[in-house]
């Protein structure tokens, strides 16, 4: 999880935009009718992101067309017309491509944070659209807060970066396995609670051990030689600094937690990283 900057297109000059690209001249015209309430919706949509009250905002129909209609705009005219560029550009401002939702898989897509079936009057708002990759997106599906816990997070409007979310634990047995989990233990309430959903909504607990598990694997024979040369020490210390330099650019990763715990592993580093499993590829003739 990781936070963007709001994206710099302006609903006020975004709807009109999509509804000109309209060819039916009565729907163009009932559209443009509806401008002044998505305009003024999406002023309240700004206001309770602010304060983390998405969960509070109701439900409207649309007063000139249909639900449909506007609903209809964002794959009609932003994803795949003339508005196609500003969908781009919002999809573009992913860290390095990567998806804000988990840190971990490649930008593919947006994703409306108040889904467009609920929200219809949203589904072009970018402060609404998040880039994400198609695993968050799927996973997430229509999810609609009914409070405050169950309230995602948002990347455009929640900065949790100084706030140590994720946590891991390493088992050394007959091999080594992580696990990932929210740290709920030191968050403040609120955000234990919405970041636990958020991880438990998407599966980020089985993505980050499943990743783990090949980064485990790739960096064994690494472990092995930094053992060799200095022992356990040399390890931990080499473990902690891949810990700090994974915290950049994403503090609230599974890399860095994982090398963090690896190090403070005793059994991990007198030897027990030789329980990694060791898939060796041996080409045939």
């Amino acid at each position: 999880m990781y936070h963007l900057p709001v994206p710099a297109a302006q609903i006020a000059e975004l709807y009109p935009n999509c509804a000109n690209r309209t060819d039916n001249l009565q729907l163009r015209a009932a559209l443009l009718l509806e401008g002044a309430r998505v305009v003024l919706r999406s002023t309240t949509y700004d206001q309770m992101a602010q304060g983390s009250t998405l969960y509070q905002i109701a439900q409207e129909d649309a007063e000139h067309v249909s639900n449909a209609d506007l609903r209809n705009l964002y794959e009609r005219v932003l994803v795949n017309g003339g508005e196609r560029p500003t969908y781009l550009a919002i999809r573009g401002t992913g860290l390095f491509g990567r998806c804000p939702l988990c840190a971990q898989r490649d930008v593919a897509t947006l994703d409306h944070y108040l889904p467009k079936a609920e929200f219809p009057e949203f589904a072009i708002l970018p402060m609404n659209l998040v880039p994400c990759c198609f695993d968050c997106n799927h996973a997430k599906q229509w999810h609609t807060p009914a409070a405050l816990s169950e309230q995602m997070f948002h990347p455009y409007f929640d900065d949790w970066s100084h706030l140590e979310l994720v946590r891991a634990t390493v088992a050394v047995e007959e091999t080594v396995h992580a696990e990932f989990s929210v740290h709920v233990d030191i968050l403040p309430p609120v955000v234990a609670q919405r970041a636990s959903t958020h991880f438990e909504r998407l599966g980020l607990a089985a993505l980050y051990s499943d990743h783990a598990s090949v980064e485990l694997v790739q960096r064994r024979a690494d472990f092995a030689l930094t053992f060799e040369s200095g022992g356990a020490e040399a390890l931990q210390s080499e473990l902690l600094r891949e810990s700090q330099s994974r915290r950049v650019p994403f503090p609230n990763a599974w890399q860095p937690v994982l090398y963090r715990a690896l190090a403070n592993s005793g059994d991990f580093v007198n030897g027990g990283f030789l329980a990694i499993e060791n898939h060796v590829h041996v080409p045939g003739p």
